[in-house]
This record gives C-alpha cells, sequence and structure tokens, in this order.
C-alpha cells in the first residue's frame, strides 16, 4: 500500500508538471545525496511511467570534504540501483573573496547551465525558502533577496530551475523517505554554525519558533507576497529597458533621465546583471547616476567585472579582460579567412566596399600612424574613429583590414578607402562591434 506522504508529494509534483512544466520533458535532478534530494528523484522516478519524462541526475563533486568521495560513490550506487543515468562532475572551488560556500555555490549552477535538460531540478524545500529569506534580510538585502527562491526561473536560454517541494516541510520529507525506505547521506558540514545559515537553522530559527508558533507560515505568505510584487517590478523594468533599447541605439542615456530616480537605478542595476558584469555599492551607482544627470561625459562606473563608460549620449561596457570582450582579439595580427572561418568575420555587400573577399587580407589592431583615403582626403583612422562616436577605450583595439604591404585599406564596421573600393562591394563586419557606416 502506498504510504498518503508518497503519494501526496508524487501528486502535488505532477500537478505543478503538468501546470508549469509539460513543455520541458527532459529532467536532471540536482543530487547531492542528502534526504533532499534523495526523496525528490524517487518521487520522479516513481512518476516517469505516468508521465512523459526523461530523468537524470548530476552530482558536483566539490572535493571540500573528506567524505565528497563517498558521496558520490552513494550517488552511483542509487542511481543505478533506480536505472538513472548520473553525470558527476568534479569542480575545483576557489573561495576568490565571495566565501568557500558562494564559490561552492556558483561552481554548483555552473554544471547546471552546461546541462543539455529542459529543467534542473532542485530540491529546496520550505524550510530552505525561510532560511533563505532570512538570510537576506540580515544581510540587508532588497526585494530580490526578501523574494527567496522562486519555484522555476530562467538558468539559461534553454534551461530553467525548477523547484517543485518548496511547499513541503523537511519533516514531510523525512516522513516520505522513512515511508519509502530510503537511505541518504548527512553532510558533516550541516552541524558547523559557523556558516550563517547553519546557525539560523540549529539556533535561531529554533528559538523564534518557540516565541511565534506560526512563523514558519507567516513568512512563507510574505515570500508568495514579495515574488508577485517583485514580478510586477521586473514587469515594469522589462518594459522600461525596452524603451531605453529603442531602434537598437543601446541604452539611451536621454531617454533614461525621464524616468522616475529609483527607475533610473533600477535600470543600471538592470544593465549590470544583464551584461554579468556584477555590482558596485550603493553610493558608487548613485554617484555614477548622478553624473549621468549632469551629461559627464567620459563618466565611468567600476564594477568587478567591467567599467561602464558613459559616451555619445549611451553606455558602453570597457571589460577589464579585453579578449573576454573580444573574442578575436587575441588572435590578431590573423588573415581575414582565419577569421571568418572562426565566424568572427563576415562579407556584407556594400554600396561602396571591396572588390574581393579572398585576397591575402591581414586583420590587425589600428595603430596612431594608420590612415585611410576618404574623400575628403587621407585621415587618420584614429581621427575617423573619433568622427563616428567610438570611445577612446574601443579606438585602441579597432581592428583594420591590411594588404600585403601592411597598409590600412578598410576600417572594419566602419569605412573602405576609396582608393581601394568600388561601387555594390563588399564590406568586412564584426558583428560584436557597433556599426558606424
Amino acid at each position: 500500500m502506498v504510504s498518503s506522504a508518497v503519494s501526496k508529494l508524487c501528486e502535488s509534483i505532477a500537478q505543478q508538471w503538468s501546470a508549469s512544466m509539460a513543455d520541458r520533458c527532459i529532467l536532471a535532478v540536482g543530487l547531492s545525496g542528502g534526504l533532499d534530494s534523495v526523496v525528490l528523484l524517487h518521487a520522479l522516478t516513481q512518476l516517469r511511467d505516468s508521465l512523459p519524462i526523461q530523468i537524470s541526475a548530476i552530482h558536483v563533486h566539490h572535493g571540500l570534504s573528506r567524505y565528497a568521495d563517498e558521496w558520490a560513490a552513494f550517488c552511483e550506487q542509487l542511481c543505478a540501483l533506480w536505472s538513472v543515468p548520473l553525470q558527476l562532475v568534479r569542480v575545483d572551488v576557489r573561495a576568490a573573496g565571495e566565501g568557500l560556500e558562494a564559490a561552492a555555490r556558483k561552481a554548483r549552477y555552473q554544471v547546471y547551465a552546461d546541462s543539455e535538460a529542459d529543467a534542473v531540478v532542485l530540491a529546496h524545500h520550505r524550510n530552505d525558502q525561510i532560511e533563505t529569506f532570512f538570510l537576506g534580510a540580515l544581510r540587508g538585502g532588497g526585494l530580490r533577496s526578501l523574494s527567496a527562491m522562486p519555484a522555476i526561473r530562467s538558468l539559461t536560454e534553454h534551461t530553467v530551475i525548477w523547484r517543485p517541494l518548496l511547499h513541503f516541510s523537511r519533516q514531510q520529507l523525512k516522513a516520505y523517505a522513512d515511508a519509502a525506505g530510503l537511505g541518504h547521506i548527512e553532510d558533516d558540514s550541516n552541524s558547523n554554525c559557523a556558516y550563517l545559515r547553519n546557525w539560523l537553522r540549529l539556533d535561531g530559527l529554533p528559538y523564534w519558533r518557540k516565541h511565534l508558533p506560526h512563523l514558519d507560515t507567516q513568512i512563507e505568505a510574505a515570500v508568495e507576497r514579495l515574488q508577485d510584487e517583485l514580478s510586477l517590478l521586473n514587469e515594469i523594468a522589462e518594459a522600461d529597458w525596452t524603451m531605453l533599447h529603442a531602434q537598437q541605439k543601446g541604452f539611451q542615456i536621454p531617454l533614461w533621465r525621464n524616468l522616475s530616480e529609483s527607475r533610473r537605478r533600477q535600470q543600471l542595476r538592470l544593465f549590470a546583471q544583464k551584461h554579468c558584469l556584477g555590482m558596485s555599492t550603493s553610493a558608487a551607482l548613485t554617484e555614477f547616476a548622478r553624473q549621468l544627470m549632469e551629461s559627464k561625459t567620459g563618466a565611468q562606473w567600476a564594477l568587478p567585472h567591467a567599467r561602464v563608460v558613459y559616451y555619445d549620449s549611451r553606455l558602453w561596457i570597457d571589460k577589464y579582460d579585453v579578449s573576454g570582450q573580444w573574442h578575436w582579439y587575441g588572435l590578431l595580427p590573423v588573415s581575414s579567412q582565419k577569421l571568418v572561418t572562426a565566424r568572427y568575420l563576415q562579407w556584407n555587400r556594400h554600396p561602396f566596399g571591396l572588390a574581393e573577399t579572398d585576397a591575402a587580407w591581414i586583420v590587425r589592431q589600428a595603430d596612431n600612424e594608420d590612415t585611410i583615403v576618404l574623400r575628403g582626403g587621407r585621415k587618420k583612422v584614429r581621427k575617423l574613429l573619433q568622427e563616428r562616436k567610438i570611445p577612446p577605450f574601443m579606438r585602441t583595439v579597432w581592428p583594420v583590414l591590411c594588404d600585403s604591404d601592411n597598409q590600412c585599406a578598410a576600417v572594419i564596421n566602419v569605412a573602405v578607402g576609396i582608393d581601394r573600393g568600388i561601387t555594390d562591394g563588399w564590406m568586412p563586419i564584426m558583428e560584436d562591434l557597433p556599426l558606424r557606416l
């Protein structure tokens, strides 16, 4: 006879899948070997005959515990027993100023992002949700932090994170495991109160629950309201973002200035988030916003992975790692054909362009001495880039097309020398550079 604890949880997962995930049939469970993920994987195996789903598991071997190999072996044995394909991935966790726990999470989610599954299914439950809310509050987080974990969120363009157990307590998962006779591992680090989350779980929350018997229910309700408000905020922010990028002209500061102060700050945060630049202090963001309002050309906002530069009424990204921003940069100088083969360069028809694309063209970085012949006479390439409103930091890396004598024949995305071009010719284009034809 099927236990009520088992049937209730399985029915809930099936209903959630049918309501929100029916277009996602390839599921990969994040399997640590702990109680929560073992219950989740077991429940999904019970559903694979009644739902059109394919199940696999991902175990991330962080190498941080002396028991890490034993945990990996347990997951291998469990998946073999239940006929579930397992991907075991070893990662190198380095706490580069963010703390070991955060670094491990980052590495783990990168593994999930590399998955080809439609959804990576994680076993976060109601207790985890409440802990995450309090962690956000204790760390001074805003609405996004206090909203804790959504049931579904995008991970990559193809894959989502799905958390179907958020309305089940750990006690309910324990009852399921007991009813189904499931074994699991215990992470020894879970008892270390040096980690704030563990202190909350073992000391803080039990104390508060004694004085507030309905704490969990109230916090769960608060999180649901906060997630609704966050959803509304995201809709407004995305509408503003679309407006600021009208006509594909980039982040337009004149339009940005028409927003309210809070929406202006939100758009700057969204700019950093969408471009994966990290985040600065609130004071630095506020100062940058002030300079933008005063039209201070060349104003810069220093973020962990790049500088954001204000130039020509737009925001531009200047990454600290040049090759990370321009993947072709480390190849220069190089033949144009190799860049075409690598899909960094393409040839487009243009009213005035080069006669041939298969000549022995070389692409290299523009230098101070490069010139190009235009209708008004010979002009320095750097001066031409300045006239076309290319930011100073980009002029130093801008690629030019040269002949066998190292003479500039074309400035990529910008112009072809009139002494080299013909009517209805070919223009060299790199899509990751702004067009300034």
